[in-house]
């Protein structure tokens, strides 16, 4: 995660605007491949892994986001002032996913061993690294603050 924050020069006709950013990139999170079903007769069915895989061992997709921040206050006398902004978040639209489906849908690996999100690999439930939750689209916010 990165961030800056920068003022324009007060002599120019930029003054009293300010620019922002966060940009956030992270590695994909890790995430554990399950039978679907109770494959040892245990009495949980949510807890057999694929046949001896490990946990943690299919990975997800990785996060790109940039949110910007324009901002610019307007002075209305010695004790008012309006502050003006727009901020943008996931500016570039890229789809970030959260979750991924991770039934396996048999108890052993009868296809190529799914590895991370996108690799094309899917079990007999078809459905191994969908995604099941995305982070938001781009989203914009207007603001105006007015300060006496």
């Amino acid at each position: 995660m990165a961030n800056f924050v920068a003022d324009a020069p007060q002599q120019t006709f930029l003054r009293n605007f300010e620019l922002s950013s966060i940009v956030t990139l992270q590695s994909a999170r890790p995430f554990t491949l399950f039978v679907g079903f109770d494959a040892n007769n245990d009495g949980n069915p949510v807890t057999d892994r694929v046949g001896s895989s490990s946990r943690n061992t299919y990975r997800g997709d990785n996060l790109q986001t940039v949110d910007l921040r324009l901002s610019r206050s307007v002075y209305l006398g010695e004790r008012r002032k309006l502050n003006l902004s727009v901020d943008a978040f996931n500016l570039f639209n890229h789809v970030n996913v959260d979750e991924v489906f991770s039934v396996y849908g048999a108890p052993d690996f009868v296809t190529p061993v799914p590895r991370h999100f996108g690799d094309g690999n899917f079990g007999p439930s078809g459905a191994v690294g969908v995604p099941r939750t995305t982070f938001n689209p781009r989203q914009l916010q207007f603001a105006a603050k007015f300060t006496f």
